[in-house]
């Protein structure tokens, strides 16, 4: 297996570490805020509560994450 991997062709990507981090950290977070709404038509009371108090940090840190990397590619 290992052999055949050094036999492969070379990939080189695109973007850099950073950027795709940050890419895939905004992706995760979008993810969990659809998963978030999804499961908060199921609940109510103290529950409905922790995942409005979810959706709201988790958008405030997606729109910071969202931000930053447009920061990041106008500056590339």
């Amino acid at each position: 297996m290992q052999q055949a991997m050094q036999r492969g062709a070379e990939v080189r990507f695109p973007i850099d570490d950073a950027t795709y981090n940050l890419i895939t950290t905004l992706s995760e977070k979008l993810q969990a805020l659809e998963t978030y709404r999804k499961y908060s038509t199921d609940v109510s009371g103290r529950e409905l509560e922790l995942y409005k108090e979810l959706i709201d940090e988790d958008t405030r840190h997606a729109e910071r994450i969202w931000e930053i990397l447009r920061e990041r590619i106008r500056a590339s």
